[in-house]
């Protein structure tokens, strides 16, 4: 579907969405990648040098740890069980330089991106579940402009 005409089709709840077995197995994986790309954060912030790459790290987490917790707050709401990511270490420094650290992260954050707008822009979700992807692919996005300032910095 076209994502202009969405709002035209969609007004009153018209339109065929996923169902909630769908939405669950759909997102799922989403959860999972949010997950991991919150201990890649982790272990670079453990990683990097105190300064204003750093500083700006620590700035948005608490954002991406609400936009992981609100994914896995859909799946669970849906009536599946969200990723917990139990088994990972999250005092595991990620090594290398500071700039080595901003590009992994950056090319995380790109590719968690594009699995966000692919699955909003391809997948029938529930209007809630949209929202929640859409917000999530923005700050991606604001993220991923932010690391790119950060490495330009370090030029």
């Amino acid at each position: 579907m076209f994502p202009a005409l969405r709002p035209i089709l969609n007004k009153g709840g018209a339109g065929r969405y996923i169902s909630r077995e769908e939405s669950v197995e759909r997102l799922h994986p989403i959860a999972q990648l949010h997950l991991d790309l919150l201990y890649r954060y982790d272990g670079a912030l453990a990683g990097l040098p105190v300064g204003e790459a750093r500083d700006r790290i620590q700035a948005i987490m608490p954002y991406l740890r609400i936009e992981a917790a609100k994914v896995s707050e859909t799946v669970l709401s849906l009536g599946g069980t969200p990723p917990q990511g139990v088994e990972r270490d999250p005092a595991s420094a990620a090594s290398g330089t500071e700039k080595e650290l901003l590009q992994g992260l950056l090319d995380a954050e790109k590719t968690f991106g594009a699995a966000l707008r692919e699955e909003t822009d391809v997948v029938h979700h529930q209007e809630r579940s949209r929202a929640i992807l859409a917000h999530n692919a923005d700050a991606s996005t604001s993220r991923i402009d932010l690391l790119r300032a950060s490495i330009a910095a370090l030029r």
